[in-house]
């Protein structure tokens, strides 16, 4: 890795005041905790039981936390099993007064030693059931295998996914919610971004703000060795580095312990400096991105940016259900390549990824994702992040991301700032 402007010399830490005209966003916060709501549980387990059926599967054990966390309403320490035709039951390893507090599920019972699960699974008789093969960790597979001889297992994981991809009314409400976390980020960091600062600096305001309006502080994703911060804050070249991220930009960060986002860098004049921003309310996660510049972007970078709204222009006006997320994809690629920057979409050079668009919801990486190998169709109540960007070697990274939900006739955009260069 280069050296990272700053890293070597760093003056003593000092208070960094926001100027006095920052305009602190102002956003009605709930101040209590909330549950899933009991119909919206019921409903995911009887869509899952519907599909354990379709495969002839008795039922299917739940280690993952936001997959437990779907089906019941709780992440706390636990093994989650929905039979085919039964009562789900959550076997408690640790939190069970909170786990009771906080899920609708009726069958809750103590898991003192994993062991019990075959007494308490006993009844069923397990012959062939599911298991979440995507995530599960080799050694409890190991583990099942051993104490469930009789039992095949099968991989459950991409049909979870499948039904995790349509969002009811009350899921898409949560993603909006977040979205107008993440504006007032971008509102308020217009305020107070700057030359001199670093990028940490910024990122720091940020994530201040995030919190301040209700971000429940963690973005979670399903990929292996896959990680995300709350935001991505990549001035200049940082903006062109790669990293180990399933991304088109990564950034330098401030060790290679983690590799990704902002680092020591100062901002400067007259170069992008994009900010990739997440939040989450009650689980549900929203993902966006802008480029700032102080001053003004040179000629191809301003092209470049205007190709990433014209797409999204196409995609409001093509995206609707019926039409796949490969055809999108193309649609996108072509508008790059006549623009003269198909070198430069979505990453450049071992850092160019596949894809222009990603599921969104209580993982980042959820489906559907648009891209050439993904010929699913859009159904209504899909959400995905669109997310056309730029990046040049050097120079930086520019393009917009908005999130959408897929409607009857259309889409919907869930968040709300402007689609334009944000000119400081």
């Amino acid at each position: 890795m280069a050296p990272v402007e700053g890293a070597r010399h760093r003056a003593p830490c000092a208070v960094r005041r926001a100027p006095r005209a920052v305009r602190r966003c102002a956003l009605s916060r709930n101040l209590h905790m909330n549950n899933v709501p009991a119909e919206e549980i019921k409903r995911r387990v009887r869509q899952f039981q519907s599909y354990l059926l379709s495969r002839r599967l008795q039922g299917a054990l739940l280690f993952q936390n936001v997959d437990r966390f779907y089906f019941s309403g709780t992440i706390q320490s636990s093994v989650l099993f929905i039979p085919a035709e039964d009562r789900p039951i959550m076997m408690v390893q640790k939190g069970y007064a909170r786990a009771r507090a906080e899920s609708s599920l009726e069958n809750l019972v103590p898991l003192t030693d994993r062991g019990r699960m075959k007494d308490i699974l006993s009844g069923f008789k397990l012959e062939k059931a599911g298991l979440e093969l995507d995530v599960l960790p080799a050694y409890l597979y190991l583990w099942l295998r051993d104490a469930f001889p009789q039992c095949l297992w099968e991989d459950v994981s991409r049909g979870i996914r499948a039904l995790r991809m349509i969002k009811s009314p009350y899921e898409t409400d949560l993603i909006r919610r977040a979205g107008r976390i993440l504006h007032c980020g971008y509102t308020e960091i217009s305020g107070i971004l700057r030359e001199g600062m670093t990028e940490l600096e910024i990122d720091g305001n940020l994530g201040l703000i995030a919190r301040r309006e209700g971000h429940m502080g963690v973005l979670r994703m399903r990929g292996w060795n896959q990680e995300m911060t709350y935001a991505h804050v990549l001035s200049g070249e940082s903006g062109s580095v790669v990293s180990f991220l399933d991304s088109p930009h990564g950034g330098s960060g401030n060790t290679p312990a983690m590799a990704q986002g902002a680092g020591f860098r100062r901002i400067r004049k007259n170069e992008p400096i994009g900010v990739d921003y997440g939040a989450g309310v009650d689980g549900y996660l929203a993902d966006q991105f802008r480029t700032f510049v102080i001053g003004d972007l040179e000629p191809e970078l301003r092209k470049a940016h205007d190709c990433s709204k014209e797409i999204h222009r196409l995609f409001i006006e093509r995206a609707r259900p019926g039409v796949t997320c490969a055809d999108l994809y193309r649609m996108a690629l072509d508008v790059a390549t006549k623009a003269g920057f198909r070198d430069f979409f979505m990453g450049h050079g071992e850092g160019q990824v596949k894809f222009i668009g990603h599921g969104i919801g209580l993982e980042i990486d959820e489906f559907p994702i648009i891209a050439p190998f993904f010929d699913h169709k859009l159904e209504q109540g899909m959400v995905m992040a669109f997310e056309p960007k730029f990046v040049f070697p050097g120079k930086g990274v520019v393009g917009m991301e908005d999130d959408y939900a897929v409607t009857s006739s259309g889409v919907e955009r869930l968040t709300v700032t402007d689609q334009e260069l944000i000119r400081l």
